[in-house]
């Protein structure tokens, strides 16, 4: 205990060096893990800008197509009608031609 008496100054300075050197580490391990956090958030909100505008290409590409589809559906339509037309009209030939009566006569 006579060492503890004799040396109890410093002690005390060798115990408020470790308290402070701990404080220091602490501070610099927040500090670091802040600045990680901070890269991170910029890397996310890059993330978010790309992914908006990949969202926006995408959307802008479903417009284009479902234009597309509309332009297509209205050809078909059109087909369509001139089919029943080009039916329609052969049924008539098909009637006049039932209708059709034919005669010779012999020349004599």
């Amino acid at each position: 205990m006579n060492w503890l008496k004799k040396y109890w100054k410093e002690i005390i300075i060798v115990l408020l060096i470790i308290f402070g050197l701990n404080k220091c580490t602490q501070s610099c391990s927040k500090s670091s893990e802040i600045d990680k956090q901070k890269i991170e958030l910029q890397y996310k909100d890059s993330l978010l800008d790309q992914s908006k505008f990949y969202i926006q290409s995408l959307n802008d590409s479903i417009i284009y197509l479902n234009n597309t589809i509309k332009i297509y559906e209205e050809k078909v339509s059109g087909l369509n009608q001139a089919l029943s037309i080009q039916d329609e009209a052969a049924k008539r030939i098909t009637e006049a031609k039932q209708n059709i009566n034919v005669t010779v006569k012999e020349k004599k």
